[in-house]
């Protein structure tokens, strides 16, 4: 693969973080604002919301300089990996789904964190 075919495939999977951190950063904020939650609720949605705009703009920071920055993306597997252990943790005690959904879900977790581990490998060698 040639170099510039790498750096687009780089910028592509940022721009796919980009857009589901931005996915569940609007869902977070209409959360927020949602006359419902409770004081103790909006506290802990202020730090997630926070989280999900700054890992956006670190992947825009990174999709700018995708050979030099590409350690965002390996920095970016570990709370992909964590969150999709964690919403698998909530699926199994809340009694919501089952095993197949869960078993799913790690599938695409492992799979995604797999296509950033991969670009991140691709930037090694420009």
């Amino acid at each position: 693969m040639n170099s510039v075919a790498k750096k687009y495939f780089i910028i592509f999977v940022a721009l796919s973080g980009i857009i589901l951190n931005s996915l569940y950063g609007i869902e977070l904020l209409k959360a927020f604002f949602d006359p419902i939650q409770s004081s103790e609720i909006r506290k802990v949605l202020v730090s997630a919301i926070v989280l999900e705009f700054g890992w956006i703009a670190l992947l825009i920071w990174m999709a700018f300089d995708p050979f030099k920055r590409r350690d965002i993306l390996l920095l970016s597997i570990i709370p992909i990996l964590f969150g999709n252990i964690l919403h698998n943790i909530d699926l199994i005690l809340l009694e919501r789904s089952n095993m197949i959904e869960v078993v799913i879900n790690l599938a695409f977790g492992i799979f995604y964190s797999g296509v950033y581990l991969f670009a991140y490998i691709l930037g090694k060698g420009k």
